[in-house]
Formats: C-alpha cells, sequence, structure tokens
C-alpha cells in the first residue's frame, strides 16, 4: 500500500472516486446518483439581498443556504425563496425539500413554513446543535 495523504483533489482523481461510486452504486442496483445545482437570487435596485442555494439530489432538493439581508429580515423575502423552491420541486414532481440549520439560526421559520425536524445533532458545534429540517411534496 502507498502512502496515505492529505491533498486536493485534481480533476482526475476527482473522475476516478466518482467512477468508483458509480459502479459500486450500479452493482448495489441503488437508483443512479443524480446531483443538479439551483441558485435562486433577490435583488433591490440592482443589489443581491437574497438568495437560496440548493441542489438537486435524486428526487429531494437539498437547501443549502438560504440568506436574506439583515435589513430585509422578517419581511417575507426568506419565505418567498422558500415558496419559489418549493414551487420549483413540485413543477418536477420531486419528492420534498431538506436542509440544515443551526440551533441558534431558523428553526422557528423552518417549522413555520410546514418543514418537520428529523435530525438533532448534539455539540455541533459544542453547545449547539445541528437540526435536520424536511418537507415532503
Amino acid at each position: 500500500m502507498d502512502i496515505i495523504r492529505r491533498v486536493e483533489l485534481s480533476q482526475d482523481e476527482n473522475d476516478v472516486i466518482n467512477a468508483g461510486f458509480a459502479k459500486h452504486t450500479n452493482a448495489a442496483s441503488a437508483p443512479p446518483y443524480h446531483k443538479e445545482a439551483l441558485n435562486w437570487l433577490a435583488y433591490e435596485e440592482n443589489i443581491l439581498v437574497g438568495a437560496a442555494t440548493a441542489d438537486i439530489l435524486w428526487d429531494w432538493v437539498y437547501i443549502d443556504e438560504l440568506w436574506v439581508a439583515d435589513e430585509l429580515r422578517g419581511q417575507g423575502l426568506g419565505t418567498k425563496l422558500m415558496q419559489e423552491v418549493e414551487q420549483y420541486a413540485a413543477s418536477e414532481s420531486l419528492s420534498g425539500i431538506w436542509l440544515w440549520t443551526q440551533s441558534w439560526q431558523a428553526a422557528d421559520f423552518y417549522e413555520k413554513l410546514g418543514y418537520e425536524r428529523f435530525s438533532e445533532f448534539d455539540d455541533f458545534p459544542k453547545g449547539h446543535k445541528r437540526l435536520g429540517y424536511r418537507k415532503a411534496l
């Protein structure tokens, strides 16, 4: 065995790893892996004031980031961005939407939008929780 080392992946190395995962997935008769990046941006007078970044993973949308400028929080922009994601997911007949948030962030916000907590990861970071939310469509 060669020496194991920590490195930045080259494109060729990444391709070998992805091909290995695909081969294993196919051998296990698992659904093929599909990932597609999606982004929704909100502007006010040509200034970026909100964003939802996401990936389609199989038939679910994973929200990576939801951001609203501080001065616009509590005015409905976050809800509008999430509604755009939900409308897209429904129009594509996807199964649902899921995301992670931190205990100091937006748990109440997601619950008001009908998302259910499916996971809690204690002490991530220490003294806080990482929370998983999902909404089936």
